[in-house]
């Protein structure tokens, strides 16, 4: 199982990291060896205020995996 929490495309600040969709997250992984099991709209805790938007992804593998 792999936890994944990046910055939301709803984040309006323009400083920051890059900011992911979704729709570009089931992109990404879904093409590499995983389901995505769950995709939670969340925050990042902190001073910021408002509090930075962020999404909150539970993903597990689904295909076998060669590890060397």
């Amino acid at each position: 199982m792999l936890f994944l929490k990046c910055f939301s495309i709803e984040e309006k600040r323009d400083e920051g990291p890059y900011k992911f969709s979704k729709i570009q997250i089931s992109q990404i992984f879904e093409k590499e060896a995983f389901k995505i099991e769950r995709i939670k709209e969340t925050v990042y805790q902190g001073t910021l205020d408002p509090l930075p938007k962020a999404l909150f992804i539970v993903l597990t593998n689904h295909k076998s995996i060669t590890r060397t």
